[in-house]
């Protein structure tokens, strides 16, 4: 998955009007399902969800404001024109009742809002304010030609088989029209992810990859596969607004926050690798729905340039020239090291159990208790006292229940340190994989 590939999938998709539900959702679906076989879950309109329903399917053909014989606001134009969702109206209106039917910003005057309205009746526009401020005094023809058609939400679901029956979790929303890093940069992410991951000789986890609609698709897959995701989740993570120009990565925790994922994150962080955000229910994507209340399920978000902390956030301005593809293919490249990292982690645990090792019998610790002998072993396969005192960590820590990430982060050793001296204990025969 190369440069040119994803601009080629980015253009393709960015004009579709996307929605929750409907023809421009499942268009943007077959597209994604071409470089991965999504198997596809549908649930009908009208299916009670838990506390939700699902909706109609919203249909548009066009929309537009007249004045003078002239169009002011064309959907063909740029389809953020329409409140997503927006009922149909055909009515010739002054310019005062109008503007009761037209949202713009003063902050941002040459942008257009983005709005929607999936579960709420409404009419209406989104105008640049610059423009909207030119508009006469007289008469205006006003048409959204929509309708709603019972349907459904239309979940894809991919898996690549791991060794081990456990689980991780890389979903993404489409449902946003017109949106680059709010909404492509995820799915643009998990083509290359996906792409990557399959290449990988001796998963050990099995990887499920899950395309939806933002927070209702999350909680159809919920509603369809939550015991499988309560036996077997190990870890998941919510891919969004990974093109924008940021440097860093940045990690929100799952709520639990001791997943396999949320800990190497963590570690990360102490290095200063990537950002880290505590979960908070109060905003955020689909990880908000696998974290809440008794589910509580491991699911974390990563993000570069994250919502609300950019001015182009849901606006037209969420274009191509903010979000880089280079910024994408930077954000697939990083992730794959970190779930590599993920998949190779083991639980440790001492071939002996029970007290601390002698470990000067094997060379590992000064027979002789001085001055010139306490810093370093007898042999010198350690060379000084920080290194003795990895060894002395690793050894305490290899319980069972800790790998390497784990006692990193108890330690404060970074991993680059514990690993060579984890080589040691494993050739000595100290510590085994569990």
């Amino acid at each position: 998955m190369n440069h040119h590939k994803l601009n080629r999938i980015f253009d393709e998709l960015f004009p579709i009007c996307r929605s929750i539900t409907g023809k421009g959702y499942r268009q943007s679906l077959n597209i994604l399902s071409k470089y991965v076989k999504f198997k596809k879950y549908s649930y009908k309109t009208g299916k009670k969800i838990f506390d939700w329903t699902v909706p109609k399917e919203w249909l548009i053909n066009k929309a537009f404001i007249k004045f003078d014989r002239k169009k002011i606001i064309d959907f063909k134009d740029n389809n953020l024109h329409v409140i997503n969702y927006s009922y149909p109206i055909n009515k010739i209106m002054n310019l005062k009742e109008l503007n009761r039917f037209l949202i713009s910003s003063k902050k941002f005057p040459k942008r257009i809002p983005y709005v929607t309205s999936y579960y709420k009746k409404k009419i209406g526009f989104c105008i640049q304010d610059k423009k909207r401020k030119k508009l006469k005094k007289g008469n205006y023809e006003v048409l959204i030609d929509s309708k709603f058609k019972n349907g459904g939400v239309v979940n894809g679901l991919a898996t690549l088989k791991g060794k081990s029956n456990k689980i991780i979790l890389i979903s993404s929303y489409l449902c946003h029209p017109s949106m680059a890093n709010n909404e492509l940069s995820g799915p643009l992410t998990m083509l290359g992810l996906h792409d990557r991951i399959k290449r990988w000789k001796n998963r050990k986890y099995t990887y499920l990859f899950l395309i939806n609609p933002e927070t209702i698709g999350s909680l159809c897959f919920l509603s369809s596969h939550l015991s499988l995701l309560k036996k077997n989740l190990d870890s998941g993570i919510v891919l969004t607004c990974l093109g924008g120009p940021k440097n860093k990565l940045s990690y929100k925790k799952s709520r639990v926050g001791n997943s396999s994922l949320d800990k190497l994150f963590t570690n990360l962080n102490k290095q200063k690798k990537v950002l880290l955000r505590e979960f908070d229910p109060c905003s955020g994507s689909d990880e908000r729905q696998y974290c809440s209340s008794e589910g509580n399920l491991p699911v974390g978000q990563v993000a570069r340039t994250i919502y609300d902390d950019y001015n182009q956030y849901h606006s037209s301005a969420d274009d191509k020239e903010f979000m880089k593809i280079s910024k994408i293919l930077k954000s697939i490249n990083e992730l794959e090291k970190i779930f590599k990292m993920n998949d190779e982690l083991f639980l440790l645990e001492r071939h002996i159990p029970y007290g601390e090792l002698q470990l000067g019998k094997r060379g590992l610790y000064p027979n002789i208790n001085s001055e010139r002998t306490r810093n370093a072993s007898s042999d010198n396969f350690l060379k000084n006292r920080k290194q003795l005192n990895i060894l002395l960590n690793i050894l305490s820590y290899a319980d069972g229940k800790n790998n390497l990430i784990d006692i990193s982060n108890i330690s404060g050793f970074k991993l680059e340190e514990l690993k060579p001296i984890l080589n040691i204990c494993l050739k000595k025969k100290l510590i085994k994989k569990k």
